[in-house]
Parts: structure tokens; sequence; C-alpha cells
């Protein structure tokens, strides 16, 4: 009969029946947390910062997960992270960038609309887009437009301040000679109550002394939304502020050695 003693037995062996211990990776599971929430971005921009943690604590956890020697597990809640985190991101980014062409071809429809109005002397109409989309008048014709801006004070003064406008007078004196095209988009900004476009265009018209001329109008345009409260179930587009001369950066440098 043989014997061995405590002291004969390696601590590091590990027998046949023995457990290697494991425990999940707190970085892995946090990082499945967070790249779920990313989603949330669709309903705040703030949760974008969710997704940036959910895809830096992932990649951390893979680190962690191989150079833990097969103690930490967790790889596949990493992967979710990672995984949920890109989606939501690369979405809300695919979405926004749809959403905001739409938006810039809306805006360019409605501004042409404008210019056309001004251009073929058409002030009721032109007056009108610059109007809070619910608040325009209802008059069937222009000779109802005009008789109730000849009734009302205030009304008549504001149309005589319109045509006083500089821009506005330009551009009825060219009229159909003036070809208006989209020069480039300054901004979009987008709200839960109103999304606004402003936009850059420029009016070429022939010169006096032969060739073509252009300078260049700054529009902006909003898009409110309806209140709970309107008979109207539709957004509305309406001329922000008024219309005014431009001179694009790319163009300054030129105009001041001038």
């Amino acid at each position: 009969m043989t014997s061995s003693s405590i002291f004969e037995k390696k601590w590091d062996d590990a027998s046949e029946g023995d457990t290697p211990y494991t425990r999940p990776s707190v970085s892995a599971l946090g990082s499945s947390a967070l790249g779920l929430s990313t989603f949330l971005v669709y309903f705040s921009p703030w949760f974008f910062f969710l997704g940036v943690i959910a895809i830096l604590l992932s990649l951390f956890a893979f680190w962690t997960i191989r150079n833990g020697e097969g103690i930490l597990t967790g790889t596949t809640f990493a992967y979710v992270g990672l995984c949920s985190a890109v989606a939501a991101l690369v979405s809300i980014a695919v979405f926004w960038s749809a959403y905001h062409y739409g938006l810039r071809q809306e805006a360019d429809q409605f501004f042409r609309l404008w210019f056309a109005a001004v251009l073929e002397g058409d002030i009721p109409k032109a007056k009108e887009y610059q109007a809070l989309y619910p608040n325009r008048s209802q008059a069937a014709t222009a000779d109802e437009w005009w008789e109730a801006q000849y009734g009302e004070r205030y009304a008549h003064r504001s149309v005589h301040m319109y045509v006083e406008n500089k821009l506005i007078r330009v551009l009825m004196a060219l009229g159909s000679e003036a070809k208006v095209s989209y020069y480039k988009t300054l901004s979009v900004i987008s709200s839960r109550e109103y999304d606004t476009v402003a936009s850059v265009y420029a009016v070429t018209f022939p010169a006096e002394s032969g060739g073509m001329e252009t300078f260049f109008v700054r529009i902006a345009g909003k898009r409110s939304f309806p209140a709970a409260s309107s008979d109207f179930t539709a957004a509305g587009w309406h001329i922000e502020n008024s219309p005014a001369f431009y001179l694009p950066d790319e163009y300054k440098t030129n105009a001041e050695e001038r």
C-alpha cells in the first residue's frame, strides 16, 4: 500500500474533473448594453455618444478577453455591442443624409416659385410666400388681395416697404431676362418644430455693354409643422426674413482687390 503526501502534489496541477475558473468581461457586458441603447439616437442626438463609447468599450473587451488567458469570457456580448453601435450610427447617418437631401430639393422648388413670382411682378404671390403657411391670405384672386391690402393701414404700408426693397426692385426690373440658377446651400437645420434651409442663387442677366453679368442672392426658407389645434394637416414652407444680395466667400478676395 502506497501513500502520498499532500506535499508531493503541485497546486497548479488540475485533474480531469477540475473546471477552470472563468468570469464574464464587464466591458463586454457594458458594450452590449450601450450598443443596443445607441438606437435611441433616433429620439435624441445625445445618444450618439453612447455609440462611440460602446465601440471603444467593445474593442477594449476584445483586447482584455484575448489577454485574459482564458479567464474572461463574453466575446459574443462584445460583438453585439460593436455591431449594434455601428449599425445604429450608420443608419442614423444615412437617414439624416436622405432627409436633408429631400429638404434641399423641397426648398429649391419653393425658392424657385418665389423667384418666378417676383420676376413676373406678381407681388401678391411673392409676398404671401413670406407669410407663415397657415396665415396666408385666402383671397381667390389678385384683385381681392390688393383690395384687402388697401383696406388695412398696416398691410398697405407693408406692401410699400416690400416693393421698395432694392433686391425686389432689381428682380422685377430684370423680369424674364434674368436666369436664376442654384449656386450652393449654406445650411440645413432640423428640429421637431421646423426645418430651415438657407441657399444661395446666382442671377444672370444681359449687361448693357454686352455679355452677361451675375449677382448672388441669399434666401432662407422654413418649413413649419402645424400645431395640434390647427386646421392644416401638412407642413408648409415660407420665406424666412427677406432675401438679400450676397457675395460668396470665394469672390470676396477679387472684390476687395477691385
